[in-house]
């Protein structure tokens, strides 16, 4: 279902078994309760049957999954484990099995438009058409907004915040998303949505999980920053597309305060601020008061991460560094891209997985050719037509490198099922 969009769902069969899932799980969930064993099957049936009877669909629940749903539902926490990342820096991630996943983007699909709706125009992450390229480029055009094209002084002052999911209150976030229900949200499941947001924003997946890496691994993390050292009710879920977008609403109301009443230029990304003003010293005696604002919903400062300094000194914001009208990729990530496209040249490249190399070089040039990293993306090109020119090739025109006709995943389908397409 990766990659679909969820409004065919209601009207296309394709979607029939994803759909249903959605509903059954949801119906289980948060009308029944677990010691219901021997009614738990035909309620789902007939619930859901409806539900796609209602959508124009005669569909019936296979016996396979009312047992997988049965499953999910008594033993919940096996389907959640944890783990850690080491880029770019080391991270503690959560994940969950693919029901819970259905329940988390059905929660997204009907809440999305209120989210568009609420957040502030300068909040850029887990946003449609947003994202950290239009917050660099929102970034660089409010330092030539408040310079009047550099030639005033301006400021930049970066706020990070210490520990932002780790930290998070469980129940103000989901005071603020079951207001943001109650308000703006009109459908007949305003209920079922509040019951859901309820058990995913208090699924606690530190003590309902598996672990599958090693424990050492944890000893790269901060102890602050792992969910396992804190108590109930504290701490959001990195990998959770529930507590992603309940993060991105956290802190809402005050970068609108800042943003809308007050007037500062500003970019947020998660949990990185960057104001752009010439009003520095107000902003400068703002702090105690936005101090106190953000520890109303237990949040703090990382003091080592502040800054405020003129803009011609340049910023790194978000991975790119932003100086004038110039903006240049982190040096660790052009690093990165060179070590990759030479760690796959060792790789067994064929037909079936050379996509996977396309889709990782074309990652770098696509970040070098946004930025001013024109020598960068000569050598992306050059390492990648030298290891891998027997499969694509480089189109001069979009900067990136093309599948050779022969690998194109049509005709790779027609050799290997003997297809006339």
């Amino acid at each position: 279902m990766k990659g679909r969009s969820y409004k065919r769902w209601e009207d296309t069969r394709l979607y029939v078994d994803t759909y249903e899932l959605i509903k059954a799980v949801h119906s289980v969930i948060y009308d029944f309760p677990k010691k219901d064993r021997v009614v738990l099957g035909d309620k789902i049936h007939d619930k859901a049957t409806s539900m796609l009877a209602h959508a124009g669909m005669a569909y019936k629940l296979s016996d396979r999954r009312k047992e997988e749903i049965d499953l999910f539902i008594c033993d919940f926490e096996v389907f959640n484990y944890a783990f850690v990342v080491f880029s770019p820096k080391p991270r503690e991630i959560f994940a969950t099995s693919m029901e819970t996943r259905i329940v988390h983007h059905y929660l997204d699909w009907r809440l999305r438009p209120i989210y568009e709706r609420v957040l502030s125009p300068i909040s850029f992450n887990n946003r449609k058409g947003m994202g950290q390229h239009a917050a660099v480029e929102t970034f660089r055009r409010f330092v030539r907004e408040e310079s009047e094209n550099y030639t005033r002084d301006a400021w930049i002052i970066h706020l990070d915040f210490k520990g932002y999911f780790p930290n998070a209150d469980v129940e103000v976030a989901f005071k603020q998303q079951k207001s943001l229900i109650e308000r703006f949200y009109n459908g007949p499941d305003k209920e079922d949505l509040i019951y859901m947001m309820d058990v995913s924003l208090h699924a606690d997946p530190a003590r309902h999980c598996n672990v599958f890496v090693p424990r050492e691994n944890w000893n790269l993390i901060a102890p602050e920053k792992s969910l396992f050292n804190k108590p109930i009710g504290v701490g959001g879920a990195i990998g959770f597309l529930v507590w992603q977008n309940a993060m991105g609403l956290y802190i809402n109301k005050i970068t609108r305060w800042l943003n809308e009443e007050l007037g500062f230029k500003m970019v947020v990304f998660v949990d990185d601020v960057f104001v752009v003003t010439k009003r520095k010293e107000e902003f400068l005696n703002l702090m105690p008061e936005i101090r106190r604002r953000l520890a109303a919903i237990n949040v703090k400062f990382n003091e080592r991460k502040f800054y405020c300094q003129h803009y011609s000194k340049g910023a790194m914001v978000l991975g790119a560094m932003c100086k004038f009208d110039r903006c240049y990729l982190n040096r660790n990530t052009c690093k990165k891209g060179v070590a990759t496209i030479k760690k796959m040249k060792s790789w067994h490249i064929n037909e079936h997985n050379v996509n996977r190399v396309l889709a990782s070089i074309n990652c770098y040039t696509g970040m070098a050719k946004k930025k001013n990293n024109y020598k960068q993306l000569m050598e992306y090109k050059e390492l990648g037509l030298k290891f891998f020119g027997k499969f694509m090739a480089w189109n001069e025109k979009k900067q990136c490198f093309n599948l050779l006709p022969r690998y194109s995943f049509k005709n790779v389908l027609k050799r290997q099922y003997r297809l006339t397409i």
